[in-house]
């Protein structure tokens, strides 16, 4: 598949050199009564170039997602500037964590259950400076219905004792419940009043969710249920396909390949966990 696809990126080069090429000479024609015209120049190239290495990446994850995905019931994807629809786009930019940029997107539908998931950049501005978060958003609607929301949040020891102190004064309707052990050493489950936590955290669930955190160590997974459908927001260290680069073959980009196998899967592991009557032919 990597091997296919590396005469695109051969294609994609030789357009992007001669673009930068073609933006510096330019440049220095048109700014040649400024002192600093080449350094102009070369800083103008540098950019279109800065540029092209991006929307490379948008094109080589375009490329490849389609041929892993369409094999696991994708049937929508979408990269870069068109990832979401306009109206979306612009309300990200302005949401109340931050601005929110998605990076990519993909919908399907896997064992009759429709999913979608979502790789978003959040900048957030703080005292200190601005802050970058790459988080991972999953949506899946749930093939049984069910009642109340269930959350699924980090276990935090002592804190969560608060908590319950907390909801006990304040009358709230949500209370902690225990699932089992090895589950609840890694999630605290909070259910409101008649949640169906019992039949939504089926055994394979159970299994599934501790393994995806343990995947993504040190990192505020959540999860949930609600209205219907199951979500889950994993924030990443980066983006997947970050070392993409025009000068890097595709053939040594099979780490990278991996991850995103394994990313556009999540829904699907998630799924064959929440029916807990299938083991999948998934890792």
């Amino acid at each position: 598949m990597l091997g296919a696809a590396e005469p695109r990126r051969i294609e994609v080069l030789s357009a992007s050199l001669n673009l930068v090429g073609a933006t510096f000479f330019v440049l220095l024609e048109y700014l040649e009564a400024f002192l600093l015209t080449p350094l102009a120049a070369a800083l103008g190239a540098w950019g279109v170039w800065r540029l092209s290495q991006r929307l490379w990446r948008d094109l080589a994850i375009a490329v490849l997602a389609p041929a892993i995905g369409e094999r696991w019931g994708q049937v929508e994807f979408a990269s870069g500037w068109g990832a979401v629809e306009i109206e979306k786009w612009l309300g990200d930019l302005f949401s109340d964590e931050g601005m929110r940029v998605a990076a990519w997107q993909s919908r399907g539908r896997y064992r009759e259950i429709d999913y979608r998931l979502i790789e978003s950049t959040i900048w957030r501005r703080r005292k200190s400076g601005r802050r970058i978060t790459h988080v991972m958003q999953v949506e899946i609607a749930v093939p049984r219905s069910f009642s109340g929301n269930v959350q699924l949040v980090p276990r935090s020891g002592f804190a969560a004792e608060v908590d319950d102190l907390l909801r006990q004064v304040t009358g709230s309707r949500e209370r902690r419940q225990e699932i089992d052990p090895e589950f609840d050493a890694v999630f605290e489950t909070i259910v409101s009043e008649n949640a169906s936590a019992d039949i939504l955290l089926t055994p394979n669930f159970r299994r599934a969710m501790p393994a995806l955190a343990a995947r993504h160590p040190n990192t505020y997974l959540t999860a949930g249920f609600e209205h219907g459908w199951f979500s889950l927001r994993l924030p990443i260290p980066h983006l997947v396909f970050a070392s993409t680069s025009l000068v890097k073959p595709l053939t040594d980009m099979a780490d990278d390949a991996d991850a995103l196998w394994w990313d556009l899967t999540v829904p699907h592991r998630l799924i064959d966990a929440l029916t807990g009557t299938h083991d999948g032919a998934l890792r």
